[in-house]
């Protein structure tokens, strides 16, 4: 006779039957889980139609059941998606909470590679460099840098004019300065060699030749 328990675990290639029909909507999150496809999407649909089923057919309060339908669907593979995977764990946490023995029980087998290592072996194609092409300068920036330079030219000469200019303007000012000075000093020394004579003239003193004039006569 065959083993009643295998009755009451689903195919893992047969729907449970039920009187709604299948979901055809694109909706891509399924019992919390936001699939990348709409195949993975109504996979995962299936995947919790058993769930259900299980839930409704199967008294999960005893221990014996729930090991069963663990073992059963790890066996059989019934399912295959996050969400059956998630069922099977919370199957696998009420034994434990129970007092059950976990060393009888299979574990979960996932079939995907989360995490990719590489090794020695593996081929890593070289990054392959394009090398960018020149722009070429359109007519308007050959315009702008022609008067720019033009500018610039213009901006040089003008420099040194100005600096030309300024230099000129120092010695000029340099030049009447000094006369200024000499004119003020010669006024200064005539009105005391004014006073002189007139000291002399009171004292009596034989006044002598104004050294300025003696050296013109000479």
């Amino acid at each position: 006779m065959a083993d009643l328990r295998d009755n009451i675990i689903p195919d893992k290639n047969t729907e449970p039957a039920k009187n709604d029909p299948v979901e055809t909507d694109d909706a891509l999150d399924v019992g919390g889980f936001l699939f990348k496809t709409k195949e993975d999407a109504d996979k995962a649909r299936v995947d919790a139609r058993k769930i259900e089923y299980l839930e409704s057919h199967v008294k999960l309060n005893s221990l014996a059941n729930i090991k069963t339908v663990y073992t059963k669907s790890i066996q059989n593979k019934v399912f295959g998606t996050p969400l059956g995977w998630s069922f099977l764990s919370f199957l696998r946490r009420q034994v434990m909470i129970q007092g059950g023995d976990l060393s009888d029980m299979p574990s979960i087998e996932l079939k995907h590679i989360y995490t990719h290592t590489t090794s020695p072996d593996d081929y890593v194609p070289k990054e392959i460099v394009k090398e960018k092409p020149e722009k070429k300068k359109s007519p308007k920036f050959l315009k702008y840098s022609l008067f720019l330079n033009i500018f610039l030219i213009i901006l040089v000469i003008a420099m040194f004019l100005i600096a030309a200019s300024n230099s000129s303007t120092t010695v000029l000012n340099y030049k009447e300065t000094i006369t200024d000075e000499y004119e003020a000093w010669e006024e200064e020394l005539a009105e005391r060699e004014k006073a002189v004579k007139e000291k002399e003239k009171e004292l009596g003193i034989e006044s002598k030749k104004d050294f300025r004039n003696s050296s013109e006569e000479e």
